[in-house]
């Protein structure tokens, strides 16, 4: 059996979660550093199990194809990513927080 592939955007690490660990590490260092554990071990979990989030297809268009699944411990944080061909990984494009409106961010931030 092959090794599950974790492919990240670039913008994931930069970006997203840059913003998120710098905001709670203002005023929490070491929630922050249990927060980023946290989505990192949910994306060696969606490796291995593609499908395990929810199709954000029914839900906007502009989502068609994304996959979206909470971080088990910090359920205010989302994962938007895609499953590789065959179900071989997946490919992680966003993490946001649940407050934010997901359609409108991919809209503005559109990765592939």
């Amino acid at each position: 059996m092959r090794k599950p592939v974790l492919q990240i955007h670039p913008e994931v690490e930069d970006a997203d979660l840059a913003e998120i660990i710098s905001y709670i590490a203002a005023d929490n260092p070491s929630a922050a550093n249990s927060v980023y554990e946290a989505i990192r071990k949910m994306f060696v979990s969606l490796a291995g199990d593609p499908l395990m989030g929810t199709d954000m297809h029914p839900v906007r268009g502009i989502l068609r194809g994304i996959r979206m699944i909470p971080i088990t411990e910090y359920r205010n944080y989302l994962i938007y990513y895609l499953p590789l061909r065959d179900n071989s990984g997946v490919r992680i494009l966003y993490v946001l927080h649940a407050a934010r409106d997901a359609a409108t961010f991919v809209h503005d931030h559109q990765r592939q």
